[in-house]
């Protein structure tokens, strides 16, 4: 009998312990490596996330003509997040800035925008569970075009020079927005090698160009408000 109730005993406390590991614990990793992607008349924004949480719903989209932000974007029923998503192991993530309820993007005007996710428990303190923002991005929608922008010279199997500023090759790219912020550095350097499939960024202090080079023609983009927003 003695034996019996150890057993009992000993099975008891295995359950106990089994039942503590099986313990699901929300994960609200912060997002990272943020960029924007300004495109004509409209905003993506892309970034790595990893949330596993029961009650993630989604992303919420900010966006001002300032550096401050008031409230997030609501989604199409007047609600939040503003982008619903499922919960995910790390992935890298492109979302588009809606359109719904007469929002519009002006191609040439200077934007912040920024992303988090979104949860729909309760918190203490009231509201809801949410990321913090950790990154203002200051982004400029603008068309893309095909051809060569004024002050470019391309010299096939050769150089491609820009007259009047800086130019930084950024290496064979597979699309136009693989490449989204023009980092300078301290260039000096006016011309840079030749290359199909070739991105380039070029600034005069005052205006940002973009150039991918293909084995059809060119690509560029460009606005001119450099001096406050490397994003192009």
């Amino acid at each position: 009998m003695k034996k019996i109730i150890f057993l009992f005993f000993i099975l008891f406390i295995f359950n106990s312990c089994s039942n503590e590991l099986i313990t699901v614990v929300d994960e609200y990793n912060p997002l990272y490596q943020v960029r924007a992607i300004p495109g004509n008349a409209s905003i993506k924004i892309n970034f790595w996330s990893g949330i596993l949480a029961s009650d993630f719903a989604g992303f919420n989209l900010y966006i001002s003509t300032t550096q401050t932000f008031t409230n997030a974007l609501l989604n199409s029923s007047g609600g939040y997040p503003t982008i619903p998503f499922s919960t995910h192991a790390r992935s890298n993530i492109t979302l588009t800035f809606p359109t719904t309820g007469g929002l519009t993007y002006n191609n040439g005007t200077l934007y912040y925008v920024s992303v988090t996710a979104y949860g729909t428990n309760d918190l203490a303190e009231g509201g809801k569970i949410e990321t913090r923002i950790d990154s203002i991005i200051p982004v400029v929608p603008r068309q893309q075009q095909n051809g060569t922008p004024t002050g470019f010279t391309i010299t096939p199997n050769s150089t491609v020079a820009y007259t009047g500023g800086v130019i930084k090759s950024y290496g064979v790219q597979s699309n136009f927005d693989a490449i989204t912020v023009f980092t300078n550095n301290n260039i000096t350097t006016t011309s840079e090698s030749y290359a199909v499939g070739g991105l380039y960024i070029a600034s005069n202090t005052t205006t940002l160009y973009k150039l991918w080079i293909t084995s059809s023609g060119s690509t560029y983009a460009t606005h001119t408000q450099a001096d406050k927003c490397n994003t192009i």
